[in-house]
C-alpha cells in the first residue's frame, strides 16, 4: 500500500513507482529498465552501460549541471517479516509529516534523489539549465556503479549529488572506504551430547558511516562475549557463529550455536547476561533481547579452534578509532565488524574501514589484518574508494549557500560526513567537478522504520529549483 493522496504532489508519484519496482543492491536490472523506458516516452536523450548505470539528459538554458543519485537500495526487515525483497512493493504509510516503511527499509536512501530528478525531468520547470541525470547503481554494496559508468559521458562542470538526508546541511565532504576479510578455519570434532542456539536480537543497528558514533551494540560482538562466557564458566564449544547482513549496517542481530553439557544453566546465565548488557548500553540500547534455546547436534570445535575464534572476534575492532582534529565533532576514522558467516567449520568476517584520511584508513586496515593474522586466519583487501576532500572555496557551494538563504531566511550547515558518497569516485574519474552533496530529511536509514519528511521534500524540491535556475542566468 501506498498513500494515494500522496501521489497527487510532485515527486511522490515518481516515489510510488520506485517502491514497487524491487531494486535491492545487485537487483537494478528492472529499475534500470524502467528509467529507460522513462527517457524513451518522453522523448529524452538517453545512455546506459553494462552493469545498469543510466544517463538521462534534458535540454536547458546555459551549460549543463549533473545531477546524481543511486538506484538501489539497502533491504532490510523486522524479524518474522514474510516480505520477499526480490517481488514485493515496499509497503508505506502515511504517520503524520513522515512517509514510513514500519516492517522494513523504505529505500528513500536514495529513492528520493531519483524521484527528485525525475521530477525535474518530467515537469514542467522553466528556467533550468540543461540537466544530466546519472542514476547509479550499487552504491550500498561499495559504490560499485559510480566506478563503472563511462565518464566521457560527463561534460557538466558542476554535480549536486542527492544523497544527503538533512534539509538545513550542505556536504562538501565525505570519507573513503575499504573492506578487509578474515577467514579463520577451524577444527571440527564429533559431539553427541547438549547445545543451546544463543539469539542476541532486537539491538538498533543503523547506518555503520552516520551512526557509528551512537554508541550502538554490535550483535556479533554480543554474540561472541556469550559464547565466551558459557565457554569459560560451562565448558562450552562454539560450533557456529553468524551474523549482520551489510558491509554498511551495524549488525542488529546474530546467533551462535555453543555445545554445552547444562542447557539449564546456560539458559540461566544467558538470563544474566542479558541485563549486564542492559545495563552497559542503558539509554542507547533499550530492548536488546538474548534467547537460549536446546537444540540437537553431532559436531563442535575442538577447544582450541573454538577458543581462536571467539577471541578473534572479540579481539576486532568497532566503532571509532579516531575524531577528525581538523572538523570538530566529525568522526575520522572507524570501522564496522559487519558481517560474521559461517560454512560447515570455517568463519569469514567483513569489516568496512571508513576514514576522510587516507594514510588513516590504511594503517587501520594493517591493524585488522595483522589481529587476523595472529588468530592464523587468511586476509584479504578490497580495492576501496577515495574519500572527497572538502573545498570551502567552492564556487557550487557559495551559489547553494545564497539560495539557501533566500529560500529558508537561515544560514545551511556546512559539512563533511563520515559516510561514503559517490562523490569522490565521480569527481576523480570525471576530473574538474565542483561538487555539494543536499537532501530532504530523511531518518533511520537502512534499518526497518526508515522514513522521510514530505514538507521538507516539497520545499527541497522548491530549494533545488532555486539552486538550478541560478545556473541558467
Amino acid at each position: 500500500m501506498f498513500p494515494e493522496e500522496l501521489c497527487r504532489k510532485p515527486v511522490w508519484r515518481f516515489f510510488k513507482e520506485l517502491c514497487v519496482i524491487p531494486h535491492t543492491s545487485g537487483d537494478e536490472e528492472r529499475i534500470s529498465g524502467y528509467l529507460k523506458s522513462f527517457a524513451e516516452a518522453r522523448g529524452l536523450q538517453f545512455d546506459s552501460d553494462d552493469p545498469g548505470n543510466v544517463l538521462i539528459r534534458k535540454p536547458g538554458a546555459g551549460n549543463p549541471v549533473m545531477l546524481q543519485a543511486h538506484m538501489d537500495m539497502v533491504g532490510e526487515k523486522v524479524a518474522g517479516s514474510s516480505h520477499d525483497f526480490l517481488v514485493d512493493p515496499i509497503e508505506a504509510v502515511l504517520e503524520g509529516d513522515r512517509l514510513i516503511a514500519e516492517q522494513t527499509t523504505l529505500g528513500a536512501d536514495n529513492g528520493i534523489g531519483v524521484a527528485l530528478m525525475l521530477e525535474l525531468l518530467d515537469g514542467n520547470y522553466p528556467g533550468l539549465p540543461a540537466l544530466e541525470c546519472l542514476f547509479t547503481v550499487d552504491e550500498e554494496r561499495g559504490l560499485v556503479g559510480a566506478l563503472q559508468f563511462p565518464p566521457e559521458w560527463i561534460t557538466a562542470g558542476n554535480l549536486i549529488n542527492l544523497d544527503s538526508e538533512d534539509l538545513g546541511n550542505i556536504c562538501i565532504g565525505c570519507a573513503g572506504g575499504r573492506d578487509v576479510c578474515i577467514t579463520l578455519i577451524g577444527e571440527s570434532q564429533e559431539y553427541s551430547g547438549s547445545a543451546v542456539k544463543i539469539t542476541v536480537d532486537n539491538l538498533n543497528g543503523g547506518h555503520s558511516g552516520m551512526e557509528i558514533d551512537s554508541g550502538n551494540a554490535n550483535a556479533i560482538q554480543l554474540a561472541a562475549r556469550v559464547c565466551r562466557q558459557l565457554e569459560d564458566l560451562l565448558d562450552g564449544r562454539l560450533i557456529s557463529i553468524s551474523g549482520g547482513t551489510k558491509h554498511n549496517a551495524i549488525p542488529r542481530n546474530a546467533e551462535a550455536l555453543i555445545a554445552v553439557e547444562d542447557p539449564a544453566g546456560a539458559e540461566a546465565l544467558c538470563s544474566i547476561i542479558v541485563k549486564d548488557f542492559l545495563e552497559e548500553y542503558a539509554g542507547i540500547e533499550e530492548a536488546i533481547t538474548v534467547k537460549c534455546e536446546e537444540v540437537k547436534v553431532n559436531h563442535c570445535l575442538s577447544e582450541d579452534s573454538s577458543t581462536k575464534m571467539i577471541s578473534l572476534l572479540l579481539a576486532l575492532p568497532h566503532g571509532v578509532r579516531k575524531m577528525s582534529g581538523v572538523v570538530k565533532g566529525l568522526v575520522e576514522t572507524s570501522c564496522n565488524l559487519a558481517i560474521a558467516e559461517w560454512q560447515e567449520n570455517v568463519l569469514t568476517v567483513l569489516l568496512s574501514v571508513r576514514s576522510a584520511v587516507e594514510p588513516a584508513k590504511d594503517a587501520h586496515c594493517e591493524s585488522i589484518a595483522a589481529t587476523g593474522r595472529l588468530a592464523g586466519a587468511k586476509v584479504s583487501m578490497g580495492n576501496g574508494y577515495p574519500g572527497w576532500a572538502p573545498d570551502k572555496s567552492s564556487q557550487l557551494l557559495k551559489i547553494a549557500q545564497d539560495s539557501f538563504r533566500e529560500c529558508f531566511g537561515s544560514e545551511p550547515v556546512v559539512e563533511a560526513i563520515h559516510a561514503g558518497l559517490e562523490c569522490g569516485i565521480i569527481g576523480e574519474r570525471v576530473g574538474n567537478l565542483d561538487m555539494i552533496s543536499l537532501g530532504p530529511d530523511i531518518s533511520d536509514v537502512h534499518i526497518p522504520g526508515e522514513s522521510v519528511s514530505v514538507s521538507s521534500v516539497a520545499s527541497f524540491l522548491d530549494y533545488l529549483i532555486d539552486l538550478l535556475r541560478r545556473f541558467a542566468r
